[in-house]
């Protein structure tokens, strides 16, 4: 059978856009059925609230990014929105993004029986029938605790969320299942007096290995040198890259080199979900 290269190239256009239709939410073409702001939801008989922010000029035929930003302990939901998601929000700029920040119960996520999980499984559902997302878009980042639920989401819903940014994080939200890849950030202060950088060490370490990288022990800037070192890790499996950032710092979720106006902080993790 001969084929024509306009028959090929009309094949490969039904097939792009059948592509793109199996990313899209269901929530695509529709009228929102929550608002942005203060929504609410039960979790095993747990009332949780969460808030939503879209752009103001939401269009519903536009698949959109989703970012979930978890607060640190004894934060809120309110702090990560007031900060901007980690300095995320202030960079978006014309590019369709969803952002959400969930409550911790206790200001927390102690995770028990899996109930933090179960609650952004059922965030994702709720946000994506409402709302135009792009399946294959999803990231996850916090701060601290925050860190640590991000780790936990990394490990039990890999194949759910295209990348995570782990910020000062250690392993206090669980790592359930764990053996699947995922595009991971890492960052964390060398001198970090709260979660000790050898607990970021070892998150970082747990994607080296099964995204497959080529081992490394990454350069870390010394105390009192006020930078931070970027590290790139070479060898890891395709759409599962690490980067590792060690900061002169203590315990901050926005650092910033000595003498700058601005963390470096959001622009690294934009960088990085931006490559997807």
């Amino acid at each position: 059978m001969r084929y024509t290269l306009a028959a090929i190239g009309i094949a490969a256009a039904e097939f792009a856009l059948q592509a793109s239709a199996q990313t899209q939410s269901t929530g695509c073409g529709t009228t929102p059925g929550l608002s942005p702001g203060l929504n609410t939801m039960d979790v095993n008989g747990q009332p949780r609230e969460y808030i939503i922010q879209t752009p103001e000029n939401y269009d519903s035929s536009t698949p959109h990014k989703l970012v979930i930003g978890y607060h640190w302990r004894d934060g809120t939901m309110n702090n990560v929105v007031e900060g901007g998601f980690y300095g995320l929000t202030y960079l978006a700029g014309e590019v369709p993004t969803i952002f959400v920040a969930p409550q911790g119960l206790g200001n927390g996520w102690a995770n028990t029986n899996g109930d933090d999980i179960t609650f952004t499984d059922q965030l994702l559902e709720a946000v994506e029938s409402s709302f135009c997302v792009d399946q294959e878009r999803r990231f996850a980042t916090g701060w601290s605790w925050g860190g640590g639920m991000s780790y936990s989401v990394a490990c039990s819903r890999a194949d759910v969320f295209r990348a995570v940014a782990v910020l000062s994080g250690g392993e206090i939200s669980g790592c359930d299942d764990g053996h699947l890849p995922i595009a991971y950030f890492g960052q964390h202060g060398t001198h970090d007096s709260v979660l000790g950088i050898e607990l970021g060490r070892t998150l970082r370490d747990h994607f080296v290995e099964l995204n497959g990288c080529d081992p490394a022990t990454p350069e870390e800037p010394a105390q009192g040198s006020g930078t931070h070192i970027v590290t790139d890790y070479t060898g890891c499996s395709e759409g599962h890259p690490v980067q590792w950032v060690a900061f002169d710092g203590d315990h901050e979720p926005t650092p910033s080199d000595a003498g700058a106006t601005a963390s470096f902080t959001g622009g690294l993790i934009w960088d990085f979900f931006s490559q997807f």
